[in-house]
């Protein structure tokens, strides 16, 4: 009896950790970046990096630093939804002292920098 419960438990086990392994490489998940995440990270490079990752302008109030902001509730501003919808519309019509980018980039390439910002 002992022993029967004892291969069960290691039944269960080793069916998890097979999960565990199985689970990402079935489901797409990858450490390999997208086309899309790819194109973002130029898109931001070019686009956002001075000023969200160096302050290169001198602002008195640097912009936020945009790692995992997808991990957080809200946007650095407290109120905003750290949704796709609310970064686009950032992106698109700015705030406070950040540009607008409309007619700048395409809704494709806010697209990519968004899927670069949920990798980021």
């Amino acid at each position: 009896m002992q022993r029967r419960s004892l291969c069960r438990i290691f039944s269960v086990i080793a069916i998890c950790l097979l999960c565990l392994v199985l689970v990402p490489a079935v489901s797409g998940c990858s450490k390999e970046p997208s086309a899309s995440e790819k194109r973002g990270e130029s898109l931001y490079t070019f686009n956002c990096y001075d000023c969200h990752e160096e302050n290169q302008l001198g602002l008195l109030k640097a912009p936020p630093k945009l790692h995992r902001i997808f991990s957080h509730h809200n946007l650095p501003d407290g109120t905003t939804p750290a949704t796709d919808e609310s970064v686009r519309q950032v992106i698109i019509y700015g705030k406070r002292t950040m540009p607008a980018f409309n007619g700048r980039l395409s809704n494709d390439q806010i697209d990519d920098i968004i899927a670069y910002l949920h990798r980021k």
